[in-house]
């Protein structure tokens, strides 16, 4: 090398260390790629490009200037299980609270068992209300325990009270109809359309349990790191308005059946505060 090279290699030196110290302190060394599983739901989730739920997670990947949101969809337990077999490195929806923050019950429990966890923030909320026969007045909520009451048989867990599970919810609604339970709880907007499917008039819902719909990821010092992730994603989407807008074609309905869109606020992000 001469004397006259010597300089130019200098400041191409010095400009290749300025490029990566940038990139360290904007944090992007650190950028990644998340393999999100979503769980089939007909109209939410039905292939990765199709499903209000998928336009909502898409929303999220266009927040995340730091990689690439890679969407698959699969059953619900494959979907799960693939997060457990490092398959995936989130699943979603899962029930959680509609607070955020840690989840401490005994769904919790079982997930930790297989190395898993919740998220601490929810994407959206949903509504899970009380269904009786109509003809019978509202079910005391002190006493549930008194009741004959069903609900989809992976989500007994969730509830705290002596609960049946099922695998056939649409069943579940007709025996309703027919006086043979006397309650049943799930989502508000999957049981109204079976009701309105099986053309019954005898079912009528009480106001009961609102869930948040939250994510699942391992259980360890990375998944830590894409809790935070996902946090500070989904604020960033609360404060511009763009999950507001995003999903609307999925919070269009609890709007107009219970005044609520259903969905994360500045609120929830206050309480993530020291």
């Amino acid at each position: 090398m001469n004397r006259q090279q010597a300089p130019a290699l200098i400041f191409g030196l010095l400009v290749v260390l300025a490029a990566v110290l940038t990139s360290v302190l904007s944090g992007s060394a650190f950028a990644r790629d998340y393999r999100i599983n979503v769980g089939y739901l007909p109209l939410y989730a039905e292939t990765k490009d199709r499903g209000i739920l998928i336009d909502v997670i898409k929303a999220m990947g266009a927040e995340y200037p730091d990689g690439d949101l890679h969407i698959e969809v699969y059953p619900f337990e494959r979907s799960i299980h693939n997060v457990a077999q490092g398959l995936a490195d989130l699943h979603f929806p899962i029930v959680g609270s509609a607070d955020w923050g840690a989840e401490n019950d005994p769904y919790e429990d079982e997930l930790r068992t297989r190395g898993l966890r919740r998220s601490t923030c929810s994407l959206t909320k949903s509504h899970f209300p009380l269904y009786r026969h109509r003809d019978r007045p509202p079910l005391d909520l002190t006493r549930l325990a008194d009741y004959r009451i069903e609900t989809d048989a992976g989500h007994k867990l969730f509830f705290e009270f002596p609960i049946q599970g099922t695998t056939c919810l649409p069943c579940s609604v007709e025996k309703l109809a027919a006086k043979r339970i006397d309650g049943l709880v799930f989502a508000s907007r999957e049981i109204d359309l079976m009701i309105e499917q099986a053309g019954l008039t005898e079912v009528t819902r009480q106001d009961f349990r609102i869930f948040g719909s939250k994510f699942i990821m391992p259980n360890t010092a990375e998944g830590d790191a894409t809790d935070a992730m996902l946090c500070a994603v989904i604020s960033r989407m609360i404060r511009s308005g763009t999950l507001e807008r995003v999903a609307r074609p999925y919070s269009a309905y609890f709007l107009r059946e219970y005044g609520d869109p259903y969905l994360p606020t500045r609120k929830d992000i206050e309480k993530l505060s020291p």
